[in-house]
């Protein structure tokens, strides 16, 4: 049996498992739905208008009245505290040479006016008469990438779905073993190279996960509104190595002896979980607290590293440990390709 035919056996395999292509594809595209209403929720998010009384004659109602977000109301005290209170009002400026916001709630709203009067303050102190200044015009030219956090979640989804191959791997590997499966005991009597039939796993379960990646990537790019890929080419690179270290892992979890393909896999899911929360797929916050008080775990993690790569060379521009990545993936899959390939040729059966 030549490798093409072999790849395509193995394909088939694949094909007639429900189970393979659940996981695979329907599963990421459910996480990236709900990825999607929640982060979306977020970004789309704008500011409504925001209600301030002032007291008659406070000078920093002129500066008030220049903002087209500002909904500005002359009144007392006794009037603001009022419609505070009845939540007409998001907060009352009042004083003259010790200007202050009074407010009877807590919220984005009250920090914006705060924050306010706090530029009022420091453009006086440094000698500028408020009055006078233009606020329109900006004196600092911003040149720096919306990072956007939240997008962390997409990038450790993509990273999970790259080592999706280790399930096929498991399912190749598992039915070629004579212990496991009568298949393998004739595989196992038969003249065929392992190295044949490694490298028709490897190119079975690389052409698999490919075409599933390239399902949930469309996805992803169509319903998420944001360009995640700014950097397409070396990000397909990393894919590329991701998919490999995948494979490796999946072959490598498919030789534990003495144990069902149902269990490997149930190890595969674990362990793909366990990479996923590290990368981040629970969101920035969490990544942040595994960064911090685990940092050697983020620091090995095949995943963690390919999602901050992703995230730094796409959102950031920055390229400081991209041939960094792609060394340290490529380490991992020649490590555990050459593992899985000294396993085979050791492994001796007294009955086949």
């Amino acid at each position: 049996m030549g490798i093409l035919r072999m790849i395509r056996y193995l394909i088939s395999i694949n094909f007639k498992d429900f189970g393979y292509w659940f996981w695979t594809l329907c599963y990421p595209l459910l996480l990236c739905g709900l990825f999607t209403m929640t982060t979306g929720s977020m970004s789309d998010a704008e500011i409504e208008d925001i209600s301030v009384g002032i007291e008659s004659g406070n000078p920093t109602a002129e500066v008030f009245n220049t903002m087209d977000f500002i909904v500005l109301s002359e009144l007392d005290e006794a009037q603001a505290v009022e419609q505070m209170k009845s939540g007409e009002l998001d907060g009352y400026v009042h004083g003259n040479e010790q200007i202050e916001l009074l407010v009877t709630d807590i919220g984005i709203k009250q920090t914006i006016i705060q924050s306010i009067l706090d530029e009022i303050n420091n453009i006086e102190m440094s000698g500028i008469p408020y009055q006078n200044f233009d606020y329109e015009q900006e004196y600092i030219i911003p040149d720096s990438q919306n990072t956007q956090p939240e997008t962390i979640m997409f990038y450790a989804l993509v990273s999970m779905i790259t080592i999706y191959g280790m399930f096929s791997a498991i399912e190749f590997i598992s039915t070629m073993q004579p212990n496991l499966s009568h298949m393998g005991a004739r595989f196992s009597a038969s003249p065929y190279s392992k190295w044949k039939f490694i490298l028709s796993s490897i190119a079975s379960s690389l052409l698999l996960n490919i075409f599933s990646n390239t399902i949930v990537l469309v996805a992803i790019a169509t319903f998420y509104q944001i360009s995640l890929f700014n950097e397409l080419r070396p990000t397909l690179l990393l894919l590329f190595m991701a998919n490999l270290t995948g494979i490796g892992m999946g072959l490598l979890i498919g030789l534990i002896p003495r144990i069902t393909a149902n269990i490997k896999t149930t190890i595969a899911v674990i362990l793909m979980i366990s990479l996923s929360f590290l990368a981040g797929l629970t969101g920035p916050g969490g990544k942040v607290e595994i960064a911090e008080n685990l940092p050697w775990l983020s620091r090995f993690s095949p995943l963690t590293r390919l999602t901050d790569t992703m995230y730094r060379i796409n959102f950031l521009g920055n390229y400081s440990d991209y041939w960094a990545t792609i060394g340290f993936l490529l380490t991992y899959t020649l490590l555990l390709f050459g593992v899985t390939l000294l396993v085979l040729r050791r492994k001796q059966y007294d009955h086949i």
